[in-house]
């Protein structure tokens, strides 16, 4: 395949379970580099909270970030950003907080989360996944008050991130939003959380955006992914592979399977692939 840029989901595809990047991952982007491919991050994390390892490799250059809501260019900064309109936001925040949910905002990207709710126990009641609690704990930016803070526009949103205690109560919000905000995008990567951008931003735009501003063809692009919030990626991309972990949405859209995230899934694309 004649691949420039491989698009690769971070949480359960290059990331292995206990949320670490493996040194072969790492060797394998290096070499593809020198091949002349580009390996681009695009996830549902802010930027700041892609691991160290990941930021810091000299050969990664662009990152996809907040489902496609910011560009990142390792020599230019933020390159790209979406945000949700102010009234909109706070009008999405007062909804998601109608219900038992920990609301995260990602903002210039950084993460925030509600102070008080920044504890064990409540990582518990919100059925937070433990793995994913550790990242939260070491990135999170601590809020007072998102109603206050969005009411004066300290935070221009990207994205939402919403976790539902009560799968019903999920279930109702979703219908809500996409009702009374239909200039929102709303994904989800876990099982009961909720993921809102602007219309028309996610991954797949996120991606196209990028080849637009490197004027490379998309269909040079390989997607690898793993779940739901991935799927606009896998339609989008030249080609597409879920890890083996994936989900099952994935891997009927996908063109093949591949290794699981805990066996370096760069390696294997590029021992395998290309």
């Amino acid at each position: 395949m004649n691949i420039k840029l491989i698009a690769v989901d971070m949480d359960g595809t290059l990331l292995d379970d206990s949320s670490k990047v493996g040194e072969e991952n790492l060797k394998a982007i290096r070499r593809l580099s020198e091949r002349g491919i580009l390996i681009v991050p695009v996830t549902g994390r802010t930027y700041n909270e892609i691991p160290a390892e990941v930021r810091n490799e000299e050969c990664v250059r662009y990152f996809v970030f907040s489902n496609g809501s910011g560009i990142y260019d390792r020599d230019k900064g933020i390159v790209y950003s979406s945000t949700i309109e102010r009234d909109t936001a706070v009008g999405i925040y007062s909804l998601l907080a109608s219900y038992e949910t920990f609301i995260e905002v990602y903002s210039g990207g950084y993460p925030w989360a509600d102070k008080n709710k920044l504890n064990e126990e409540s990582f518990e009641y919100y059925r937070i996944n433990p793995i994913f609690r550790k990242v939260i704990i070491g990135s999170r930016r601590k809020a007072e008050n998102f109603a206050e803070m969005l009411e004066n526009e300290s935070l221009k949103t990207e994205l939402f991130d919403a976790f539902f205690r009560d799968m019903h109560d999920r279930a109702e919000c979703l219908e809500k939003l996409n009702t009374l905000y239909p200039e929102i995008e709303v994904v989800s990567s876990m099982g009961n959380n909720l993921e809102i951008m602007n219309r028309g931003t996610h991954k797949g735009t996120g991606l196209e955006r990028l080849c637009k501003m490197l004027s490379l063809d998309i269909g040079k692009t390989l997607a690898l992914g793993d779940s739901k919030n991935d799927i606009d990626m896998f339609e989008t991309a030249g080609v597409s592979y879920a890890v083996s972990n994936a989900c099952d949405e994935i891997k009927a859209i996908a063109n093949g399977i591949v290794c699981s995230n805990n066996e370096n899934v760069i390696q294997y694309v590029e021992e395998n692939l290309l």
